[in-house]
């Protein structure tokens, strides 16, 4: 836990302009030297200068977990996790900073933590291109029997595509989860009420970094979020400041 992984070279820019490069410097700097909200601020810059990235987020949830604020570096771990699954180190502290929220991401049995990690052990990157790779090879298939060749046998054609629904599947599954709209509880609890205005009840809460489901079942409402609660089958409203998209 706590270890960063310095960016090198980010982005070229003019002379005497502060750059993401220079922010995350700094923050690197800061972190080393204990002061975890100086380089929150950095690393912070560096992400709201346009710069993006799985190690930038990965930075920010090791110095919010460090200055204290649990929610905060979910949030960021998450967005590190949906950009690079594959990567040891976020993983790790992601289930690290969510066993401490109530809500490891995984269980402590030695079988689910192993088909946790199987499944997300390729990005969605890699699962695309090799389902393209695939695809390619059953059209060059389809093309050769068009010609009255055949250049494999079909047991091996049939092992291939068995193989190729798999990996689709798995793709698809992943890509659903990806674009499942989640957030992240960042204050210390959420009150969450069954309408968007204070004068509604308060019906029950969320504490701090528990991670809800964005609902979209009515008009969007300034200020206010509609949320869900998967694991307890509730949902009610809760400010916005509340709740963090990931």
């Amino acid at each position: 836990m706590g270890k960063i992984i310095i960016i090198g070279l980010l982005l070229a820019a003019p002379v005497f302009a502060e750059t993401p490069q220079d922010f995350v410097k700094t923050g690197n700097a800061a972190y080393a030297e204990g002061k975890f909200s100086d380089a929150v601020q950095k690393y912070q810059s560096a992400a709201d200068s346009g710069f993006k990235s799985w190690v930038l987020e990965y930075n920010l949830g090791n110095a919010y977990y460090r200055a204290g604020l649990l929610g905060k570096s979910i949030l960021h771990y998450e967005r590190a996790f949906h950009m690079n699954s594959s990567q040891g180190d976020v993983r790790y502290n992601l289930n690290l900073a969510t066993t401490k929220a109530g809500e490891p991401e995984f269980s402590s049995s030695v079988l689910p933590i192993f088909a946790w990690q199987l499944f997300y052990g390729l990005t969605i990157n890699a699962l695309t291109l090799f389902c393209s790779f695939f695809l390619l090879f059953f059209i060059a298939i389809a093309g050769f029997a068009l010609a009255g060749r055949r250049i494999i046998n079909p047991d091996a054609v049939i092992a291939v595509g068995f193989l190729f629904i798999i990996l689709a599947g798995w793709t698809g599954i992943r890509i659903y989860l990806l674009e499942k709209p989640e957030g992240v509880v960042v204050s210390s609890v959420a009150e969450v009420r069954s309408g968007p205005n204070l004068t509604y009840p308060a019906n029950f809460t969320v504490p701090e970094g528990r991670r809800v489901l964005l609902l979209q079942e009515q008009e969007p409402i300034q200020g206010w979020l509609e949320v869900g609660v998967p694991q307890e089958g509730l949902k009610g409203w809760v400010p916005d400041t509340s709740i963090e998209a990931i």
